[in-house]
């Protein structure tokens, strides 16, 4: 089981190498991290963009060219689908976003004729590291990127992705907490009541692999002593891998705010297509970056 960013990273050592394909690639971050992956051995990659200022960025940052590839596409559209387009020719295992907007770059992987669809639903897993409780751990926030406001079905879609990465992290069962901002089902509170409906499929067998309890508040998911201080008895309580939000909003803003009040760079990734997609900020730092490598090489080793 993986348990830490920096275990991840060190996974990520063993893995075969995989080849990236960068969309608008002339980003400080996404080149920084390539370059690094690249010295580690993970990943070659494929750098789509405008070329003459790729090269311009490269040199800026000290890196060498050689043996990366360079396609030009000056346009954020055009850099978008090529990038897409080398993934679907077989020259790429994962997505990286550069310069590109997500909303840009999920546009493209959802083309209905060149894009990466599977049937599945997109959506967005971010890791941190969690040490309460004693045992630090990671923890995935969930969908803080693609879905603004999930219905249950959606949400049902939203948690299976999930899992599918915490199995890759090797956690054979994952514990999943609906949140929503009371414990008890209301009416006014229409994530409580999406809680109640996820939690009644997990019961009936439709949601397997993984426990399944909610509604919960975010103390009662990631506190033990909050669910006891409470009378709250949930095999989720205080044991949480998995957070799933009710909406793109809430789990945005909580995942940023952990990321920048703990000063953690942290990793995520977009599941549901053919290959994994991955969206940091432009924002974030190289290193957030290179955990979004590290995180995309083990959900393509498995894939």
């Amino acid at each position: 089981m993986i348990r830490s960013l920096h275990e991840l990273r060190e996974h990520a050592s063993r893995l075969s190498p995989k080849t990236i394909a960068v969309a608008a690639a002339a980003t400080e971050h996404a080149l920084l991290a390539v370059g690094e992956a690249r010295r580690r051995g993970w990943a070659e990659a494929i750098l789509v963009g405008d070329e003459e200022v790729i090269r311009s960025r490269l040199e800026s940052l000290e890196l060498e060219p050689d043996g990366l590839d360079i396609v030009h596409r000056p346009g954020d559209m055009e850099a978008a689908a090529a990038a897409v387009k080398l993934v679907r020719d077989g020259e790429a295992d994962m997505l990286l976003k550069g310069a590109v907007s997500t909303a840009t770059l999920i546009q493209a992987v959802l083309d209905r004729d060149t894009g990466l669809r599977t049937g599945r639903l997109l959506s967005d897993v971010f890791l941190i590291e969690y040490a309460g409780g004693g045992t630090g751990r990671l923890v995935g926030i969930t969908d803080g990127g693609v879905n603004p406001t999930p219905d249950v079905r959606q949400k049902e879609a939203i948690l299976g992705n999930a899992v599918h990465v915490f199995h890759a992290l090797g956690v054979e069962e994952p514990r999943v907490a609906v949140l929503s901002g009371t414990e008890k089902p209301t009416t006014r509170l229409q994530g409580s009541m999406d809680a109640l409906r996820l939690v009644e499929l997990h019961v009936a067998g439709q949601i397997r692999e993984c426990v399944v309890d909610g509604p919960l508040a975010l103390d009662l998911a990631l506190s033990a002593e909050a669910a006891m201080l409470k009378g709250v008895e949930s095999p989720v309580a205080g044991r949480a891998d998995i957070l799933l939000f009710p909406t793109l909003e809430a789990a945005n803003i909580t995942a940023k705010a952990i990321q920048y009040w703990t000063s953690q760079d942290p990793g995520h990734v977009v599941v549901g297509a053919t290959v994994p997609v991955l969206i940091p900020s432009r924002a974030e730092s190289a290193g957030a970056c290179l955990n979004a490598i590290a995180l995309g090489s083990l959900i393509a080793e498995r894939d």
